[in-house]
């Protein structure tokens, strides 16, 4: 049986997760180096947010909305960027296939370790970056929510990852023959 690894060592594979991930990273830079983030959270904001959960609400799906309302303010209050924490989780994704794509069997093994170990440094790189700008301000707060973010990717990933091998082992039993 060919596992999930197995197809991730393709040269091919690796290539592309290798420059979807640098492209992410230079996004990511961009954002953190930019002036203008505040048009991107008003975007956010405005024209996603309030939209969204206007669908929600018309749709009978308000207690989503409210639960989602609820956990955004949960981490705002824990003085928390939900934008860190979802932009680091995208890009805690890409860095777990990354590693899971390398040659080097210690990587594949370890790849959540080394996709939240390499994003962490990249976060905290991008925070002192950003401490020696005039129009933005370094923050610990910041670190954490990219921290968060990474390791919820994590997280999902590898449950999403058993998740599907037990839907393909199920999948496998049923197709084999009895004896």
């Amino acid at each position: 049986m060919i596992n999930l690894k197995d197809k991730m060592k393709k040269p091919g594979k690796s290539r592309f997760f290798i420059i979807i991930t640098v492209l992410y990273a230079i996004m990511v830079f961009y954002l953190s180096v930019s002036s203008g983030v505040g048009d991107i959270k008003h975007f956010l904001k405005m024209d996603l947010g309030y939209p969204l959960r206007n669908f929600l609400v018309a749709n009978d799906m308000s207690s989503i909305s409210k639960f989602t309302i609820d956990c955004l303010h949960a981490v705002q209050k824990a003085s928390l960027d939900p934008g860190h924490i979802g932009i680091y989780f995208g890009f805690g994704v890409l860095l777990y296939f990354v590693f899971l794509s390398s040659k080097n069997p210690g990587m594949v093994r370890n790849s959540a370790a080394f996709a939240v170990f390499m994003g962490t440094v990249y976060g905290i790189l991008n925070e002192i970056f950003q401490s020696f700008l005039p129009y933005r301000t370094a923050s610990v707060e910041d670190a954490v929510s990219n921290l968060i973010g990474l390791l919820l990717a994590q997280i999902f990933v590898i449950l999403f990852v058993l998740a599907l091998k037990s839907v393909l082992n199920r999948k496998k039993k049923v197709e084999a023959p009895a004896d």
